[in-house]
């Protein structure tokens, strides 16, 4: 089906990765429990929602891409320019930065709580608008509802988090350089791991990595 390992693994095999490091973080989380402050639990728990909300976007009930390239424009939403290769590359990198945030949370308390604010922020604001996009152009095929793929881990469970991370900054009283900290940290990986592959792959316009089916919006389209 796939031509080498590295196709392969763009595929499915990344993904069991991914939800590997969630599971093995939700058990260091409850190991350390009693001794970690709530800093270093919240950052852990950002590194435990991202594989769920990555299996939302890409297991069930998938089909985020589509929406995500409909939203760049993309004439050919299946291949470019997220495909199954940026797609790992963003999700497993934003992944292992969040566990090595996890780590050193003590050295950058306030911008990682800065960051927890505004990762959680920004992912509810691009899911609830690419969800007004998709209701808007499925409305007359039936969609009553501005779901898209990943809306439910945005809204139920990253900015409950970034909700508690708020409280502590405001009662640690953070200084503008720190929260700009976090903040960077947040627009390195949406540079880094998103504009920037998506910008390759939209120059070289690649079906290689192309997904199969459309998930959660396939049924739109019959």
């Amino acid at each position: 089906m796939y031509k080498n390992f590295f196709s392969r693994w763009c595929d499915q095999l990344w993904l069991y990765a991914v939800y590997f490091l969630g599971i093995c973080m939700t058990c260091i989380m409850l190991w350390n429990w009693d001794t970690w402050a709530i800093t270093q639990k919240l950052a852990c728990m950002l590194a435990i929602v991202v594989p769920m909300h990555i299996f939302e976007e890409n297991t069930f009930p998938a089909g985020f891409f589509y929406m995500n390239n409909i939203g760049f424009g993309s004439k050919e939403p299946m291949a470019y320019p997220q495909n199954r290769c940026t797609n790992m590359v963003t999700n497993l990198g934003a992944e292992i930065v969040l566990i090595l945030v996890t780590f050193h949370v003590h050295k950058i308390e306030p911008s990682a709580m800065a960051l927890v604010v505004f990762f959680g922020l920004g992912e509810t604001l691009n899911h609830t608008r690419s969800g007004i996009m998709m209701y808007r152009k499925y409305k007359e095929k039936g969609k009553k509802t501005i779901y898209g793929p990943g809306l439910i881990t945005s809204w139920c469970i990253m900015i409950p988090l970034g909700t508690v991370a708020l409280k502590w900054l405001t009662g640690y009283g953070p200084t503008f350089l720190q929260v700009l900290g976090g903040i960077g940290i947040f627009l390195g990986i949406a540079v880094c791991l998103i504009l920037l592959p998506f910008a390759v792959s939209m120059r070289v316009k690649s079906k290689e990595y192309a997904f199969r089916d459309k998930g959660y919006f396939e049924k739109y389209e019959k």
